[in-house]
């Protein structure tokens, strides 16, 4: 009863304040943020890891001129796996042409991360495969769409010790086990930050319950 208290309060407080109280009950999690992209007109890459569907040196001059990669990053002798962009990283010959990633200890780390990468670069619908009814479309179709996947996890053990018998995981929350089950993440597909504030509290709850196990 007290846990649903705090969470009826929690969602009367302003993002801010949201923000705020999670960091200061500072819950186990590690945070991340998942920006999935093909480029128009492209066949999708293999399970080989490569840029199969994109020759190199058009790919390349996509980089550095339209999301301004510093040109340094790509004179390997291979294409590179990842590539270090605004506060996160493009990762690239994955499931999707490029991904980026961000990962983090802290929610306000997070989103300050978000919000000081050019992710508007990443929204342009001419220059990446985008359906008017589907949205950006990716290689997993679940997470066609936005293409974002926020995600965070927490030590199986923590889950798994918890004493509160009511815990209960919400039907629209997916989630897997890691590194040989040590660790559990929660992740919503199809994120967009306009599902921050549900975020937000989806978060607290789920910290509440682990704080309950200890």
């Amino acid at each position: 009863m007290q846990s649903f208290e705090h969470l009826l309060r929690f969602e009367s407080f302003s993002e801010s304040q949201k923000i705020f109280e999670l960091d200061r009950i500072a819950p186990p999690f590690t945070y991340r943020l998942r920006i999935g992209r093909n480029l128009s007109g492209r066949i999708y890459p293999t399970a080989a890891r490569t840029t199969v569907g994109v020759p190199t040196k058009i790919f390349k001059e996509f980089l550095i001129h339209t999301l301004n990669i510093d040109p340094i990053f790509l004179e390997t002798k291979g294409f590179p796996t990842r590539i270090p962009w605004g506060e996160g990283n493009l990762f690239f010959g994955d499931e999707d042409h490029l991904r980026w990633e961000v990962l983090s200890p802290t929610i306000s780390e997070l989103f300050r991360q978000i919000e000081n990468s050019p992710l508007e670069k990443l929204e342009d619908q001419s220059l990446f495969d985008y359906d008017p009814e589907f949205g950006y479309v990716t290689s997993c179709p679940t997470n066609a769409g936005s293409g974002m996947k926020v995600s965070f996890k927490l030590s199986m053990k923590l889950w798994k010790n918890r004493k509160n018998t009511s815990f209960k995981i919400p039907d629209f929350l997916e989630f897997y086990p890691e590194n040989s089950s040590e660790f559990a993440v929660f992740y919503l597909k199809n994120f967009t930050f306009s599902q921050k504030n549900f975020f937000l509290n989806l978060v607290y709850y789920l910290a509440l319950q682990v704080e309950l196990a200890f």
